[in-house]
């Protein structure tokens, strides 16, 4: 046997020699491996058979210096990005489809994951583009009608990378102390801690385009609805057309079945599409979407919401959002760690009620900074954090969560119809 001296701080593993960023009881113990080879026959040199369960193969390295042993999943590797977690209770799926986490792994508070399995129906996107799941228990069986595959064979054939059988929530509540942190994930035994932890500190999310690599590479026209089955808002509508230009910074599924159930021929531009070119297109009104990283990185975006400030009825969510907060001369800045789940409290200052909200976003808008005429419309209950802009001079609105959920609940999908009553209004006063 061959023995390794280790440090844990709090339950999870230092190597010798590395620090925590925070104080914490430093204890000294050995950790023992097996050193001997397995054969062609299944058992070992010694004659012992191999273990039928999994063992841990696999590291999750954060800047801070700790070291998460854990159980691989999926594709193997080693990856690098930041490390946020969701407190959504179901919507693995959508949330593994969904554009705004790239750059991102994603560890889930709940502690079972995979119990239903996946379906091409639940897609957000074509592809999945996070770097990672991270999860406390992988479930061992599947039980759901729409069910097509496992977990485990999904992030496989996406060469995407999971672990399991680590703390999450020893590391939830180290994030929600120290902030987001930016990890590696790798499965490759022959890089050292101290190489994975060096590539963690040598990365930063900071500063980089990321809605260039999601964004579709040419215009193309949205027609799906929400299917029927799962249509829960068809009573407001008036069944008037309203053509929409739906800007891709990152834009999800069900953002666009929403608009198409409201009436709207929406038709999806790349986030590099010229201001001038859509403004040809006469559109009633124009979404930006959501979409991942730091809106600071694309310039370029907020000058094309420049451009269409003023011009046509305008929607941003999220990502969209933050954009017309710059375009409108305000600032944004990057949250300790985001918000990312389906049961954030939302309180609209209008109305007074309060809404449910599913959110995803690292950074957020600085009310503080917005010109006379902004009107915060929404506040997260949370952290009281900026969540809704409207301009009427120039007939903007935006939230910074998800009206369409998916996964989340349904308390906000009445935006669409605000933002159709937005675009009727223009229609008739011009």
């Amino acid at each position: 046997m061959a023995a390794t001296t280790m440090t844990t701080t709090l339950g999870f593993v230092l190597p010798t020699g590395l620090s925590p960023r925070r104080g914490g009881l430093r204890v000294s113990i050995v950790r023992c491996s097996a050193s001997s080879l397995t054969t062609s026959t299944g058992s070992t040199a010694s004659g012992i058979v191999e273990k039928p369960w999994s063992s841990y193969d696999a590291r999750l390295v954060l800047e801070d210096g700790s070291v998460w042993p854990a159980k691989s999943f999926g594709a193997p590797g080693t990856r690098v990005a930041e490390l946020v977690f969701n407190t959504s209770l179901t919507g693995y799926q959508e949330i593994l489809t969904d554009p705004s986490y790239a750059g991102q792994f994603v560890l889930m508070t709940n502690p079972q994951i995979g119990n239903t399995g996946v379906n091409l129906d639940d897609e957000e996107s074509k592809q999945c583009f996070l770097a990672g799941l991270v999860i406390r228990s992988l479930s061992i069986s599947t039980s759901n009608w729409r069910c097509t595959k496992t977990l485990a064979d999904y992030l496989t054939e996406r060469n995407l990378m999971g672990i399991y059988d680590l703390d999450t929530r020893a590391i939830t509540r180290r994030l929600r102390e120290e902030g987001s942190l930016n990890g590696v994930l790798s499965t490759e035994q022959t890089k050292t801690d101290e190489e994975l932890l060096h590539m963690s500190r040598s990365w930063d999310i900071v500063g980089i385009d990321l809605i260039s690599d999601v964004s579709c590479k040419s215009p193309y026209e949205w027609v799906d609805k929400t299917d029927p089955e799962w249509d829960f808002n068809t009573n407001t509508r008036d069944g008037k057309p309203y053509r929409v230009i739906a800007y891709d910074f990152g834009i999800k599924h069900n953002i666009l079945r929403r608009l198409s159930s409201y009436g709207c021929q929406t038709t999806v531009v790349p986030s590099t599409f010229p201001a001038s070119e859509a403004l040809k297109m006469n559109p009633d009104g124009i979404l930006f979407s959501n979409g991942p990283g730091d809106p600071s990185a694309v310039p370029y975006a907020v000058e094309t919401v420049k451009e269409l400030l003023g011009k046509v009825p305008v929607y941003g969510i999220c990502m969209g959002h933050q954009l017309l907060g710059q375009a409108l001369g305000g600032k944004t800045y990057k949250m300790k760690f985001g918000h990312h789940g389906g049961n954030h409290p939302v309180r609209n200052n209008r109305t007074g009620q309060v809404e449910i909200s599913a959110q995803n976003h690292n950074y957020a808008v600085d009310p503080a900074s917005l010109p006379g005429g902004v009107e915060v419309t929404h506040v997260n209950l949370n952290d009281g954090s900026c969540a809704g802009l409207s301009f009427p001079a120039m007939n903007v609105m935006s939230l910074q969560y998800h009206p369409e959920a998916s996964p989340g609940p349904h308390d906000s999908d009445n935006a669409f119809r605000e933002f159709i009553e937005l675009m009727k209004r223009s229609k008739q006063s011009s």
